[in-house]
C-alpha cells in the first residue's frame, strides 16, 4: 500500500504503478523466502504444490471475476482477516480437515482465485488460510505465505512488462530498501517469540479492518 502510494505520488500512470509493485513485491518476497528456507522453516514442498495450483486459480480468478464490485471485494477481504485473526489468536488443534495433495491442491486454487481477483491484504488472507486448514503456527505460515506471493507476483510482473507498464527507474530506486526492509523482517520473525508475533499480525490486520470498513461506508 505504501509503495503503491508513493508511486502514484510520483506521478505514475495508475496501470504502470500496478506493473512496477508487482516487481517491487516479486523482489521483498524472494528475498524473505529465501531468509526462511535458510532457516529450516519453510516447507518448500507443500509450497510448491500449493504454489502451482495458486496460479491457476490466479489465471481463473483474472478472468471469470474481475467483475466484483468493489464493496463485495472489500466485504471478502474482512471475513478473511477476522477468521484469519481468530485462527491466528487461536493455536493450530486437531487435524487438517483434507489430506495430502487434494488439500493442498483445493487451498492453493482459492487462494489464486483470491489473489487474481482481489489481491488486498494478499499476505494477512494467506496467513489465515494456511492456518486454518494446515494447522501450522504462524511463522510457518508466512513462510509459505511469501513463496505463493513471489511467485503470483513475478507471474504478473511479466505479463504487465510485456505490455511496457513497468517503470524500472523508479521501482529500482523503490526496491533497495524495501529489499533491505523484507531482510530485516524476516531475520526479525525467526528471532520472535510466536506470542509477539501473533501480536503484529493482529496489529496489521485491524486497521487494515479498519480502513475496508470506511471504503465501505465511503
Amino acid at each position: 500500500m505504501v509503495a503503491f502510494f508513493i508511486l502514484t505520488l510520483l506521478g505514475v500512470p495508475a496501470k504502470t504503478a500496478v506493473g512496477t509493485l508487482k516487481m517491487i513485491i516479486a523482489a521483498l518476497t524472494l528475498v524473505s523466502s529465501l531468509t526462511y528456507l535458510k532457516a529450516g522453516v519453510l516447507n518448500l514442498k507443500t509450497a510448491l504444490t500449493i504454489v502451482l495450483f495458486s496460479l491457476l486459480g490466479s489465471y481463473i480468478g483474472s478472468v471469470f471475476l474481475l467483475s466484483i464490485p468493489e464493496e463485495a471485494a472489500n466485504f471478502v477481504v474482512m471475513v478473511f482477516l477476522i477468521v484469519g485473526t481468530y485462527f491466528t489468536l487461536k493455536a493450530p488443534q486437531g487435524e487438517p480437515m483434507l489430506s495430502g495433495k487434494l488439500l493442498q491442491s483445493i487451498v492453493g486454487l482459492a487462494i489464486g482465485i483470491y489473489i487474481g481477483v482481489l489481491g488486498i491484504a494478499s499476505t494477512l488472507v494467506v496467513i489465515s488460510l494456511l492456518r486454518m486448514f494446515f494447522r501450522v503456527d504462524i511463522l510457518r505460515a508466512n513462510a509459505m505465505a511469501k513463496v505463493i506471493i513471489f511467485f503470483n507476483n513475478f507471474v504478473a510482473f511479466i505479463n504487465y512488462a510485456k505490455n511496457g507498464s513497468v517503470d524500472y527507474s523508479i521501482g529500482m530506486l523503490l526496491m533497495l530498501p524495501v529489499l533491505i526492509g523484507s531482510w530485516l523482517g524476516a531475520k526479525t520473525a525467526l528471532k520472535m517469540d510466536l506470542r509477539y508475533l501473533k501480536g503484529v499480525f493482529v496489529g496489521i490486520s485491524l486497521p487494515t479492518l479498519v480502513n475496508l470498513l470506511r471504503n465501505l461506508g465511503s
